[in-house]
């Protein structure tokens, strides 16, 4: 019996591989079993088959790859964007001259200073200590390397925030008329104050702070950005259309007396920042300089980048970019590249330093940098922003930090391309011809105008660049060239490993049994005849 099962097997083993050899649809296997065929040429045919498989194997591959490790692709949308589908950008502007002469003339308290502590044995009562300590935050490197003799004196300097406030330039005095789509205002009431590491600046069109800030994580000392509200409505201002006229335009003035060259240097003006709405402004990471006494025009020009439905069904990994609701920020509720960064430069200077700088956001149990701090605060945005540098010594849980952060873009980004003009204002003739003489030379007046340079532009866009559909219509054609190999050439090989054998087993044994019964019913007269022989 065990005999006869195995030689069972193997008739259905043979049976089944030759049906499936003289029937199959692939290319090439029906020559593997023709009886008219030399063993030299059914070896050639198998050599040749299994070159075809392989070189199909390797293409699939590369094409696997290909869908794995780059599957989106980022190019330009179909149609262009009208402007007017946009918000129009947060403006931001830091004047360079940080307190008024009126309230602190620092070149004259700083000579004092020194002159007090070169000769009165090193040491000095001046009241102006605190508020010198509190406005040195704001100056440069180069200032703090020549005078770093504040950050040596024992005064009290933890309430940065509200002497800045107290000693601020006046916005009535700094800020005179605004333009917004031909409509003229006091620039007063629309653009808010706004704390920065640049000190207090003027805001025009960002979100408020309780839709940016998480203020359950925030501390409650102070804030960092007034409501600001449209004309209108309670939300932020939606471009009107491309050039000056739906533009906005400002009039700044600054007194000349309030001036200093100590504390921000040689380049006195505006640092400008032109940013989206939702992004909380670092104006000492990017800025543009406007100079005293010029008019400025400045044309913007989009670049946003959005992503489609088909790629937002992949990981960030693959997109490399992040929805909202896909990074969690512990002090900003808006994701983006921007203000990931800034609460990444938070928790490293947090770590390095035991405190953060007064313009960070902090949690009621984070102190802040008194400036003695400040070369560690300094240091720490070389850290952050140069990681890779190998002539840095890095600490390895400070880079495990930083590689946490992971701030890639946002999923939907928008900047913006600029162009600049600008021009001197006569300012003394205009006064003459308006008879105004003594003013002249009291005020440097600085107009900006920022607007779109054209009505449409064209949008980027992530999308899908081998989905499921494509990556199987690559294989099938990839099998289809070299093999011949369609979905129905799968499923007969399919019915040729499972169900075909047992339809085979049943036709082969009914069959050899039927033999087996014919030969017994043959033999049986003659066993009969034989045990009764014939007596003579």
């Amino acid at each position: 019996m065990p005999t006869f099962r195995r030689h069972l097997r193997r008739s259905v083993r043979v049976e089944v591989f030759r049906e499936y050899c003289a029937n199959s649809s692939i290319h090439g296997v029906r020559y593997f079993d023709r009886d008219e065929r030399t063993t030299c040429e059914r070896f050639w045919w198998l050599v040749v088959f299994l070159l075809s498989m392989l070189g199909c194997g390797v293409m699939i591959y590369k094409t696997y790859v290909k869908w794995n490790q780059t599957p989106i692709i980022v190019t330009f949308s179909e149609k262009t964007t009208p402007v007017r589908h946009i918000h129009f950008p947060a403006i931001t502007i830091c004047p360079e001259t940080k307190v008024p002469a009126n309230k602190l003339n620092f070149t004259a308290e700083m000579n004092a200073l020194l002159e007090d502590y070169n000769y009165i044995n090193g040491t000095s009562d001046r009241e102006s200590i605190d508020q010198l300590k509190a406005v040195a935050q704001l100056c440069n490197t180069l200032f703090h390397s020549k005078y770093n003799l504040l950050q040596y004196l024992n005064e009290t300097d933890e309430d940065v925030v509200g002497m800045l406030k107290n000693l601020s330039l006046s916005r009535r005095g700094t800020l005179g008329l605004c333009q917004y789509c031909n409509q003229y205002m006091l620039c007063g009431k629309h653009l808010k104050e706004t704390l920065t590491d640049e000190g207090f600046c003027y805001t025009f069109n960002m979100k408020p702070e309780e839709d940016i800030f998480r203020q359950s994580s925030l501390h409650t000392d102070y804030t960092y950005t007034e409501s600001w509200f449209s004309f209108s409505e309670h939300e932020t201002l939606y471009a009107r259309g491309a050039g000056l006229h739906a533009g906005l335009t400002l009039f700044l003035r600054q007194i000349k007396e309030d001036v200093d060259y100590m504390c921000t240097g040689f380049s006195q003006g505006y640092k400008l920042m032109i940013h989206d709405p939702g992004e909380y402004p670092q104006v000492s990471m990017r800025n543009m300089r406007i100079p005293f006494g010029h008019e400025i025009s400045i044309a913007l020009k989009p670049q946003m980048i959005v992503t489609s439905p088909s790629a937002a069904d992949y990981s960030w990994e693959k997109r490399q970019c992040f929805f909202n609701h896909e990074r969690h920020l512990q002090y900003f509720k808006i994701y983006n590249q921007e203000n990931c960064e800034l609460e990444c430069l938070t928790n490293v200077t947090q770590a390095i330093c035991g405190c953060v700088r007064f313009s960070m956001p902090r949690s009621n149990d984070t102190k802040v940098c008194p400036l003695s701090m400040f070369h560690c605060m300094s240091d720490v945005k070389w850290i952050v922003y140069d990681i890779d540098d190998p002539e840095r010594p890095v600490n390895e849980e400070i880079t495990a930090m930083v590689d946490r952060c992971n701030c890639l873009p946002a999923c939907s980004s928008i900047s913006y391309d600029v162009e600049t003009t600008q021009t001197t204002l006569d300012l003394e003739k205009f006064l003459r011809v308006n008879h105004e003489y003594d003013r002249s030379d009291k005020f440097y007046i600085t107009t900006i105008a920022i607007y779109f340079k054209e009505s449409y532009f064209i949008t980027s866009k992530r999308s899908e660049l081998y989905g499921w559909v494509d990556f199987l219509a690559n294989c099938g054609g990839l099998l289809g060239l070299f093999m011949g190999v369609s979905i129905l050439s799968l499923l007969e090989l399919c019915y040729y490993i499972t169900i075909r054998p047992f339809s085979v087993r049943s036709r082969i044994a009914s069959v050899e049994k039927r033999d087996t019964n014919e030969v017994q019913n043959v033999m049986l007269p003659v066993i009969i005849k034989s045990e009764y022989p014939v007596v003579g």
